[in-house]
């Protein structure tokens, strides 16, 4: 016979002892591995590095016995036999290394006993691993059986449709929370109730006829509706499906399923049905018209009569019309382009049944001529929120385009009658002062590029041009050679040219304005700090027009000449600018006018309004 490898961990001191066991092992057929310790620590070290077949085990030793070696045995929690080997134990402490955990004990003096003890012990071993190892695997299949139902629970208990399990009977026998909400019992009055018992005659037949082609066929159904009664007497529809229950063996058990409640849908499908007829009534009766697509083929599938009364075509003949031959280029683009943007808002919006917007259109009429039309579409979707028709509803709005039109030629006329009075205006100052003629139309275009660095809307910007062209309107009020004077004012003649603010906001109050035209005259000699004039406002007491119009003001005022001096030049301005902004000078509108001039050729140039 092949020698058997034996992998033995000998705890002994006496390496002539360990000689004698391994010539035994050799003469029964073992080819042993083996290592020596005599201490606990190897002992611990040994088992933590190696593995081992068969523990034999000297009962005492100098620095180590018998029962401090099945201590350490024990742990490391390593299942391997212990055999104790003794030159000389007696009974009582043989025994009690048996109850500690020691296999077997043999004396040295009889070691033909060894090998068929240590075959004997193999085996025994072998037989506990493979136990352990079935036991193991029961326990993990155990425990996976366990987290799958409580993962199948937790998703049952979570679902907001109810879910429900009935013997044969119709008893119900396991359902989820949501089953016990829809029908408004508690857990414990559920279990055990027959579902009859939640039916009038009716409904309970129907379920029952339903159940009885399930169990015959083997086949689940598909949803049908009825009607339950609630615990406190109320009826709701549920929509239901019913499926084989089958044990192990294949026998039938029972039925399982889920309920939905569809109530609401239900109120929802008769109130269309009961107004249908009305609605219909309405629409072929009416002066608009209305049509209705089917989104799945995109084919218009209904158009109310009255669309012969706008467009010239009848129901029939309009439905069969491409819209190349009712629509101008422009508006079929338009409603494309619509189409493309607000499907998608109208697949995204939350709300169950409909989604409206507007479109203005212009169309062709059977005769030739063009009219305007106002189209409300609303999407209307269907039981599972899935966008089904669009809804239209056509009004002719040829008459207020015609009067939003001349309205809108009215107001233009009206702004450029304004613009004429603004230049009257603005001359009538420049003739007061010949020094500084230029200086408004000029801090005006300063002011509106400024703005428009800042990306205010176009309304803003052209309030603030039309303001930069009068801010010094209040000149008017003051002697013309104070205006003109070449030398030093005095502290006088200061006062009464400060007083020119004042002045404008006065003229220019009670003018009918889209703009704040009088505010910000009144306001562009006031500081962020509160050191302007006249009224001495700070940060956002000043209107943001009129912080524009401040600093364009003192940019043109000293870059350019003036009777009692000569032009500083532009790059001085810009310094008393950047020295004082957020100081004097709001930051936002100084960095504004900084970037034009330094970083894209913003020039003082005189141009046109």
């Amino acid at each position: 016979m092949k020698d058997q490898s034996l992998r033995v961990l000998m705890v002994e001191d006496s390496e002539d002892n360990v000689l004698l066991i391994i010539c035994e092992l050799n003469k029964s057929g073992y080819n042993p591995l083996y290592e020596r310790v005599e201490t606990a620590a190897a002992m611990r070290k040994a088992l933590k590095e190696k593995q081992w077949d068969i523990i034999l085990c000297d009962y005492k030793m100098p620095k180590f016995n018998a029962p401090s070696a099945i201590a350490v045995l024990k742990e490391a929690n390593i299942d391997i036999p212990l055999i104790i080997l003794s030159g000389a134990i007696g009974e009582e402490n043989a025994i009690e290394c048996m109850r500690l955990g020691a296999h077997d004990y043999l004396m040295k003096s009889n070691l033909s006993r060894l090998c068929p003890a240590i075959t004997r012990e193999l085996k025994e071993a072998t037989v506990r691993n493979s136990k352990k190892q079935v036991e193991s695997q029961r326990e993990a299949a155990l425990e996976a059986l366990r987290k799958s139902e409580e993962k199948h629970r937790t998703i049952l208990e979570n679902i907001k449709d109810g879910y429900y399990e009935v013997d044969i009977k119709g008893n119900f026998t396991f359902f989820n929370n949501s089953m016990c909400r829809i029908l408004g019992y508690s857990e414990e009055e559920m279990m055990g109730m027959n579902n009859r018992q939640i039916a009038d005659k009716e409904n309970a037949k129907k379920v029952f006829q339903a159940c009885n082609k399930v169990y015959n066929t083997g086949e689940s159904t598909k949803e049908f509706d009825w009607q339950i009664i609630r615990k406190d007497g109320t009826k709701r529809y549920i929509e239901q499906s019913v499926s084989l229950k089958k044990d192990s063996s294949g026998k039938r058990t029972g039925f399982r399923g889920i309920i939905r409640d569809i109530t609401e849908r239900k109120k929802v499908e008769e109130s269309l049905k009961k107004s249908e007829e009305q609605y219909r009534l309405l629409a072929d009766n009416m002066t608009e018209h209305i049509w209705l697509m089917d989104l799945n083929t995109i084919k218009t599938i209904y158009v109310s009569p009255s669309v012969e009364k706008m467009y010239g075509y009848t129901s029939d003949e309009i439905i069969k019309l491409s819209l190349k031959k009712f629509l101008t280029v422009e508006s079929l683009q338009k409603m494309l382009d619509s189409f493309s943007t607000e499907m998608p808002k109208a697949l995204a919006n939350p709300l169950p049944y409909v989604h409206k917007y507007s479109l203005e259109l212009e169309a062709c009429h059977k005769d030739g001529h063009l009219l305007w039309i106002e189209n409300t579409l609303s999407i209307i979707r269907d039981e599972n929120g899935k966008p089904a028709f669009m809804l239209g509803e056509t009004r002719d709005i040829t008459e207020r385009k015609r009067a939003e039109e001349k309205l809108q030629q009215s107001l233009e006329n009206l702004r450029k009658s304004f613009g004429v009075t603004i230049q009257v205006l603005v001359t009538a100052v420049e003739m007061r002062d010949p020094y500084t003629a230029g200086h408004q139309v000029r801090s005006a275009d300063i002011a509106r590029a400024i703005a428009i660095e800042m990306g205010l809307d176009q309304e803003k910007i052209e309030g603030i041009r039309l303001a930069g062209s009068i801010h010094d309107i209040g000149k008017l009020s003051i002697p013309a050679e104070i205006l003109s004077k070449p030398s030093k004012l005095t502290n006088i003649e200061f006062s009464l040219i400060k007083g020119h603010s004042q002045s404008g906001y006065e003229m220019l109050k009670n003018v009918e304005s889209p703009w704040p035209l009088a505010d910000i005259v009144y306001q562009h000699h006031e500081r962020m700090d509160g050191s302007g004039y006249p009224r001495n406002l700070k940060g956002d007491e000043i209107i943001l027009e009129a912080r524009i119009m401040a600093v364009a003001d003192v940019v043109e005022a000293m870059a350019s000449h003036r009777p009692y001096r000569s032009a500083l030049g532009i790059e001085i301005a810009l310094e008393e600018i950047e020295k004082n902004k957020g100081i004097l000078y709001d930051n936002d509108v100084a960095d504004a006018c900084l970037r034009l001039f330094r970083k894209k050729g913003y020039s003082l140039v005189l141009k046109k309004s």
